[in-house]
């Protein structure tokens, strides 16, 4: 019902759109005509022609009407597009906020005609991002983009300023002494839909109250991305004011992506889901590389993106009666030792070791490391 209320609305936006051209259109072609005849028009019919009451033949009229209404239509239409044009080259094409140059204009020239404003410099992004592309595709994260955009919009209120300052990073100013939309942004329950499913998404962020704790838009720009950072070191899914106890050194730590820990631990692992078809979550370069998979799209594709296509025939029905077990009695961790599938067509075997979890969004899923058991080579299957 709701898939269908959104087409419907779009349907309902297209038609307003085309019957409010559809009478400018008709409207500059009247003016037009009533221009060349220097009076309102009036018609008659005779014999299948039109005619003014003057007695004029009407076509002629119609034709220079129609042409002079074309020509002021393309330049309605020249000077509607400039105007977007103008308009987009200050915005972000995803979220239409303002980006990051704009932003710095807009609060430079606020800041010029109100010398005296007071207010909240606020920065923040999207927990764990980079998972959302990972495990629901880019479309998805494009999603979640908009709808925190919409959130901001519709919770900091029209005064507020906000950009989009790359990436899952926004910023905005927000004016007031009160902080109290700011919390309600930081507070929001933000959720996004995939798979017909609605799950949930966090924000990290931080402030600056200006001009009390920042000299400049510079400075209050460091400061509240500082603050955003603590936030992300005490666990995310918070905020935090700027202190003058923050330090630089708090962001040392942030430098590397989740991704890139991920992939360059020196271990395999991948996360699947605990029940079900047990679908293969995320997998880490050193997994794709050790079993000779170019990337996780290749992955999925070999598997069917289920685990026990992973593991060699021979092991499946122990290995999926043992995953069966350890939900049931929520054992942990489990050691194993089975032969998973190369890309190439061998197996290799491996000890793993899993710890079952409680997720938000997928249930109960698996967390797998695997080590390589060194007395066995990979070998071909005939």
């Amino acid at each position: 019902m709701r898939n269908l209320s959104a087409r419907l609305l779009v349907v309902q936006r297209r038609f307003t759109n085309f019957a409010n051209d559809a009478a400018i259109v008709l409207a500059i072609f009247v003016v037009v005509l009533a221009a060349i005849e220097n009076r309102k028009p009036d018609f008659v019919v005779d014999d299948g022609h039109f005619y003014l009451l003057e007695g004029q033949l009407l076509p002629a009229h119609l034709l220079i009407a129609a042409l002079l209404t074309a020509l002021l239509v393309l330049l309605r239409y020249f000077i509607s597009k400039q105007k977007q044009l103008e308009f987009m080259s200050g915005r972000d094409g995803l979220t239409t906020l303002l980006n990051r140059s704009a932003f710095d204009e807009k609060i430079g020239e606020y800041l010029r005609l109100h010398p005296a404003a007071r207010g909240s410099f606020v920065m923040l992004d999207i927990d764990n991002f980079k998972l959302i592309n990972d495990v629901y595709g880019h479309d998805i994260g494009d999603q979640v983009l908009v709808t925190l955009a919409l959130n901001m919009e519709s919770t900091l209120g029209p005064e507020a300023i906000i950009c989009r300052n790359g990436g899952d990073e926004f910023c905005a100013f927000v004016p007031g002494v009160s902080t109290d939309r700011v919390m309600n942004l930081a507070n929001l329950h933000q959720v996004f839909s995939a798979k017909d499913q609605q799950y949930p998404f966090s924000i990290s962020l931080g402030y600056v109250c200006y001009p009390r704790q920042a000299f400049s838009v510079a400075d209050a720009l460091a400061k509240a991305d500082l603050a955003l950072y603590v936030v992300k070191d005490e666990g995310k899914n918070g905020w935090r004011e700027y202190e003058e106890s923050m330090t630089k050194a708090d962001r040392r730590q942030f430098g590397f992506t989740l991704r890139e820990v991920a992939d360059n631990l020196p271990v395999s692992f991948f996360i699947c889901q605990a029940e079900g078809s047990r679908e293969i979550l995320f997998a880490n370069q050193s997994l794709l590389e050790l079993l000779g998979f170019k990337d996780f799209a290749d992955l999925v594709e070999f598997t069917a993106g289920r685990l026990l296509n992973l593991v060699y025939p021979g092991d499946r029905a122990l290995i999926d009666l043992q995953m069966n077990e350890d939900v049931k009695t929520s054992q942990q961790p489990r050691f194993l030792s089975c032969r998973l599938l190369g890309r190439d067509g061998g197996h290799k075997h491996v000890f793993s070791k899993s710890r079952l979890v409680e997720d938000d969004r997928y249930g109960k899923v698996f967390y797998v490391t695997l080590s390589l058991q060194a007395d066995y080579k990979l070998t071909k299957e005939n």
